[in-house]
């Protein structure tokens, strides 16, 4: 017997996959908001998460996220939405694995080869997006994507092929500023 769990409660639990029964219990409610991680452009495939130990489980049509601990293959809970997944999987890994292990993934599976450094870059004006480009509840502007289970948006760019985050910000606009002021440094 499959049970589902909401992404609203506050304890996860995990499926054991070799027994295929519920076999511990998760709890991420000391656990801060970690950020996701992004997969680099190379992991990616059409179908797939942009995430990090993310999978959309087909039969369901549900996102899950999965950890591997202590050897055996764990699944933390189904999801509506990508990033609430992705940011369950980014608290995993910061309880079970610790905060180096979260470092070490992000700059592993980061599809940045560095930080977007904008020290030397006036402010400039956001850009926005085209009417044909805009949907319902995405940002009005170019670069800038909202993580609802993080509360933050964020600016990112694509260079030489890959996507690089430039950073998170409490403003939509906060993020269209630094989005502009990257492709002013690096497209000019």
């Amino acid at each position: 017997m499959q049970e589902h769990y909401s992404s609203t409660k506050v304890r996860r639990r995990y499926i054991d996959k070799a027994r295929g029964q519920i076999s511990n219990v998760i709890d991420l409610s000391n656990v801060p908001p970690q950020l996701p991680i992004l997969k680099s452009e190379e992991q990616t495939k059409e179908g797939t998460s942009k995430y990090v130990g993310v999978t959309l489980d087909k039969r369901t049509n549900k996102w899950r996220a999965k950890i591997r601990i202590e050897g055996k293959v764990c699944y933390i809970v189904y999801y509506e939405n990508e990033e609430e997944a992705a940011v369950d999987y980014a608290g995993a890994v910061f309880k079970y694995k610790g905060q180096a292990a979260l470092d070490k993934a992000g700059e592993t599976n980061s599809s940045s080869s560095g930080p977007v450094d904008l020290r030397d870059v006036p402010p400039q004006p956001p850009i926005p997006k085209s009417k044909g480009l805009m949907k319902e509840g995405s940002s009005k502007y170019t670069g800038v994507f909202f993580f609802k289970s993080i509360n933050k948006w964020q600016a990112r760019i694509e260079l030489d092929g890959k996507f690089r985050s430039i950073g998170y910000y409490e403003t939509e606009k906060e993020a269209a500023v630094d989005y502009a002021r990257a492709v002013f440094k690096y497209r000019s």
